[in-house]
């Protein structure tokens, strides 16, 4: 499997590589409803500044604990758990995506998320397809031999069967003869002294 769990939180998907990609689901959502929740000017720009915040701390949190060199893949996924959520960063916070991005995290949503699911599982067959090439080569090697046996048995049995179809030709040629000769028996008249010949040659 190219899945384990890890926490409730936090969840690994091991690559072909061996590194792991690590999806961290800690979204700071107590301010973005704080944000949604606002009716002043002032209560929106506060709550826009708690967003900011609460977001550039958790890109910095992800990058320090779940990149780890050799160990994890270069980029880790922050997960976003609703595409209007998600929207809404990229309408009004499009710089924190980007600051994302040059962080190596990548803010992403259930679409996204489920794409990249959908990728990952795609890299891991086509892994598995390539470890086991050589396996599937000697099978197909093996299985071209056997068609070649079967080849030649199926040659030798249709000459064995033109044989005894030749062989019963030869016999039905016989029978005939034998019948031909009997009718001639048959039809033999014998008189006087003398008796004609039973059998006459062909």
């Amino acid at each position: 499997e190219a899945y384990r769990a890890v926490d409730a939180t936090k969840d690994t998907w091991f690559l072909p590589d061996g590194r792991a990609l690590c999806i961290d689901a800690k979204f700071p959502l107590e301010s973005v409803t704080a944000l949604r929740d606002a009716r002043s000017d002032e209560e929106k720009k506060a709550a826009a500044q708690r967003v900011r915040q609460d977001i550039q701390k958790h890109v910095q949190d992800i990058a320090g604990k779940y990149l780890i060199p050799g160990e994890t893949q270069d980029m880790a996924l922050m997960f976003v758990p609703s595409e209007s959520i998600y929207h809404d960063l990229v309408e009004s916070f499009d710089d924190l995506i980007q600051k994302g991005y040059r962080e190596n995290i990548s803010i992403i949503s259930p679409s996204l998320l489920m794409m990249a699911v959908q990728v990952t599982q795609a890299l891991v067959r086509d892994a598995k397809m390539r470890e086991q090439a050589h396996i599937i080569q000697k099978e197909v090697q093996l299985l071209m031999v056997d068609v070649g046996r079967l080849a030649d048995r199926v040659g030798k049995l249709k000459s064995h069967f033109n044989q005894a179809v030749a062989d019963v030709d030869l016999i039905d040629a016989s029978a005939n003869k034998i019948l031909s000769r009997g009718q001639k028996i048959e039809k033999v008249e014998v008189g006087g002294d003398e008796a004609k010949p039973l059998l006459t040659a062909d």
